[in-house]
């Protein structure tokens, strides 16, 4: 094809075709599923933004890799920096606090991050995007292709899972 620019059926049609690849490579340089489909999505929408100018399908390949690419890294830096910049607070509390509350605050955290990691992959990718990544429901919706009343529906079981792990374990 010879024409410059991607309408919306062609531009769908080489998204469905580049996803693989482009989750590839965010499974490749992201720590887990969750975070590799975000950058996905961000790719996308990158993507659908300078659609108009694309030449070709090989020039939308070797665009949608990069900007993938670069997606990863940035939310990379950024978790980084999150990290850091948190570091100094958590210091400070440390200071303050006694070795039994410490012991008690990292058994919390582990048995929530037990039961965090037990919940099936698409409630935790729910309940990290509303919650880590706060974003609003409507936003939820339109990266997973649905409504956002599904989205509530869905974080609301994800929650209620949760909580009844946490219940199961013990009172926090």
């Amino acid at each position: 094809m010879t024409t410059h620019g991607f309408g919306k059926a062609r531009f769908e049609q080489e998204c469905r075709r580049i996803r693989p690849r482009l989750m590839a490579t965010g499974l490749a340089l992201m720590a887990n599923d969750a975070d590799a489909e975000d950058a996905v999505q961000d790719t996308l929408l990158k993507l659908w933004g300078v659609r108009e100018r694309i030449a070709d399908e090989k020039h939308f390949a070797n665009l949608a890799v990069s900007i993938m690419r670069h997606t990863c890294l940035n939310m990379l830096r950024s978790l980084a920096v999150r990290r850091s910049d948190a570091l100094p607070e958590e210091l400070e509390a440390v200071a303050t606090e006694t070795p039994l509350t410490l012991m008690e605050k990292r058994e919390t955290a582990r048995q929530i991050r037990e039961i965090w990691y037990g919940l099936p992959q698409h409630q935790r990718a729910l309940l990290h995007m509303k919650e880590v990544e706060r974003l609003s429901t409507e936003e939820i919706a339109a990266l997973l292709g649905t409504t956002a009343c599904n989205v509530r529906a869905r974080l609301s079981r994800a929650r209620k899972e949760m909580l009844a792990r946490i219940g199961g374990k013990r009172d926090f």
